[in-house]
């Protein structure tokens, strides 16, 4: 069961931590690129606003909550299922 837990704690982080950080370089390989005069800018500023980084933060802080109670849940209810399985054991042996 904690394969699952590390798995799906590694699809997230892949999730969140992958998914907003491609980030184009140039490359020098010999070719001349020509550029139109007009049309869209192909090199857009890469700036984030203080908005975006606001609703990112929120983002991430709502994650880590989620994630930080998913854990306690599942580590609870591990020791619960623990606790009944030893009482249940226990009474099947002073049975038989």
């Amino acid at each position: 069961m904690s394969r699952l837990l590390v798995a799906c704690l590694l699809a997230l982080l892949g999730v969140f931590a992958v998914g907003g950080t491609a980030v184009a370089t140039p490359t020098n390989s010999g070719y001349s690129v020509v550029q139109p005069s007009n049309g869209p800018d192909l090199n857009p500023q890469q700036e984030v606003s203080p908005e975006q980084k606001a609703e990112t933060k929120k983002k991430v802080w709502i994650t880590a909550i989620a994630v930080a109670l998913f854990v306690l849940v599942y580590y609870r209810n591990k020791k619960r299922w623990q606790r009944w399985k030893k009482k249940r054991e226990a009474a099947k042996a002073a049975q038989g």
